[in-house]
């Protein structure tokens, strides 16, 4: 019994020694598959444009996402706080009734804070889960095949939800992240985490 205890605390000891210390984490990451992909096309400039609200979008082609996160690392090691800024842009057509209307760009910049959590943090490899919550400005621009050009805002709440996120490595990493909102259903990129 008394061996079992040893080697147990000798066991804790050890895992405590591979913990990395190191509490500031910068990210720059290229997030995948971004909302607007997924959400309804409908907004205030294409519904005063097409009043019947009978468009559609079609051959969608979106760059993605890069973003630049910030995260503080507590002294427990396994909560994180932090913030992100981010950009990421996506092009359309717009069908109105059948007929094509135009060529639809959209911009997005995010800023959000966010938190996580690690389940390990030990070595060089750590797993986390995560929220974010924030802000998103986006701009639109619809031009016709007249190449008349209307523009518009959107803008909201952005969020983060991160169902597990991996990282490999110590002082320098990649990593990846997969989840739903601001950064994608994917998120993947480089990290570096220092004093």
């Amino acid at each position: 019994m008394f061996c079992a205890m040893l080697l147990a605390g000798l066991g804790m000891q050890a895992q405590s020694y591979m913990r990395s210390y190191d509490h500031h984490d910068l990210q720059i990451g290229y997030a995948m598959f971004t909302p607007d992909q997924f959400f309804d096309v409908n907004t205030s400039m294409l519904d005063e444009l097409y009043p019947e609200k009978r468009y559609v979008r079609d051959n969608y082609s979106g760059t993605g996402g890069v973003f630049i996160t910030y995260r503080h690392i507590g002294k427990n090691e396994n909560w994180l706080w932090g913030v992100t800024a981010g950009a990421s842009a996506n092009t359309s057509e717009i069908y109105n009734v059948g007929q094509y209307a135009g060529e639809l760009k959209r911009t997005f910049i995010t800023a959000a804070i966010e938190g996580e959590y690690r389940y390990r943090n030990q070595g060089p490899v750590q797993l986390y889960s995560g929220l974010g919550l924030g802000f998103t400005y986006g701009t639109e621009t619809l031009t016709t095949p007249e190449q008349i050009a209307t523009t518009g805002n959107i803008s909201g709440v952005a969020y983060q939800l991160n169902v597990i996120g991996l990282r490999l490595g110590t002082k320098f990493a990649g990593f990846a992240e997969f989840g739903f909102g601001y950064k994608g259903i994917v998120n993947i990129g480089f990290s570096m985490q220092w004093f």
